[in-house]
């Protein structure tokens, strides 16, 4: 039989007779070690969902690399105006909701690991080996809305900008909405609207384009 108990703030007469009947029995317990098994999806996204939107936009875009690894400069903006401070302790903030709700054992471990040099500097953040495939699943099955806003957000700037946009320009501008991708995104972004009549390439030597309705902008 597997028991997992958490008592908050028992009675002193209560947590005495507890720990009596612990160590009467101990030969027979097992404690159990810290947990790292982030392989259920399921699990993944209950903990991706609970983050706040800095901390989710983060193990997103690790997640969508193929070693788990997002480089900090990326998440800070093209200009590095974007701001990290905190985002570690949101990670480990989502760790003690976890806890208190009963989704993990208090002995969890981040599935997000901070990475750098030291002093609060962070160079970027990379999510475990063992997690990784089950956040990609989790990220793949809530991405789909947040791709469409990407595009939407950027269709709204070009509409409302015009002008010449290329992966560079559009980095920028969904950074601006909240939302951090990387030039290849962007110019992913940029050949969708194409396809979708939003954009016209200029010409096919370089991956530049303008509002299809106003070419001359």
């Amino acid at each position: 039989m597997k028991l997992h108990l958490i008592v908050e703030d028992p009675a002193p007469a209560f947590q005495k007779a507890l720990l009596a009947l612990l160590a009467e029995h101990a030969g027979s317990l097992k404690t159990a070690g810290p947990a790292t098994d982030w392989a259920d999806p399921e699990t993944a996204s209950r903990y991706y969902l609970s983050l706040p939107a800095t901390a989710r936009r983060i193990l997103r875009e690790a997640a969508t690399r193929e070693d788990g690894y997002v480089p900090a400069d990326v998440l800070r903006g093209p200009h590095g105006e974007g701001k990290l401070t905190g985002s570690s302790g949101a990670f480990k903030a989502a760790l003690k909701r976890g806890v208190r709700r009963n989704w993990w054992i208090a002995d969890q471990v981040s599935p997000v690991l901070a990475e750098g040099p030291g002093f609060g500097k962070v160079a970027g953040y990379r999510i475990r080996t063992d997690a990784l495939p089950a956040f990609q699943a989790a990220v793949a099955t809530h991405q789909q809305g947040e791709l469409a806003s990407q595009k939407d957000c950027l269709a709204e700037a070009i509409t409302g900008e015009g002008g010449e946009w290329d992966a560079q320009r559009s980095v920028a501008a969904l950074y601006e909405t909240g939302h951090a991708v990387d030039e290849k995104r962007a110019r992913q972004i940029l050949r969708d609207l194409a396809a979708d009549g939003v954009l016209q390439r200029l010409d096919t030597d370089r991956a530049v384009y303008r509002p299809a309705d106003d070419p001359e902008r």
